[in-house]
């Protein structure tokens, strides 16, 4: 079953609305596959008694701890952010460094002491 029929199946017959981003997320953690299979979801979201599932008000009711775990999930348009340009950013970076006095007068150089070891010296 695709995905958008399930949402829609969910919508008609469970008295919670799945979202196709939690249904996304089943199926990259590989806990449903892309061909959704309905009765498989159900044993996963849905409370059972017995050998049947439970009903309220003519509707399927969902296990509650599945909840928090599906509101994460929501299905939000995503808004385009604009991006400033580079140049901006490494300039301001730049203009930083020369009004940063400290960053201008030390200055350091590496010596080495013979073999291994070497000494970071102020200039």
């Amino acid at each position: 079953m695709s995905i958008e029929n399930v949402v829609l199946w969910y919508e008609k017959n469970v008295n919670y609305r799945l979202t196709k981003a939690f249904l996304n997320f089943l199926i990259k953690t590989g806990i449903v596959k892309e061909d959704v299979d309905l009765e498989l979801l159900n044993l996963f979201l849905l409370e059972i008694y017995g050998n049947e599932f439970v009903k309220e008000n003519n509707k399927f009711k969902i296990k509650s701890n599945r909840i928090p775990v599906i509101d994460n999930f929501k299905d939000e348009k995503i808004e385009e952010k604009k991006q400033e340009p580079v140049k901006k950013v490494e300039e301001n970076k730049i203009e930083q460094s020369k009004n940063n006095k400290k960053g201008l007068r030390n200055k350091f150089k590496i010596e080495n002491l013979g073999g291994k070891r070497l000494k970071l010296v102020k200039l």
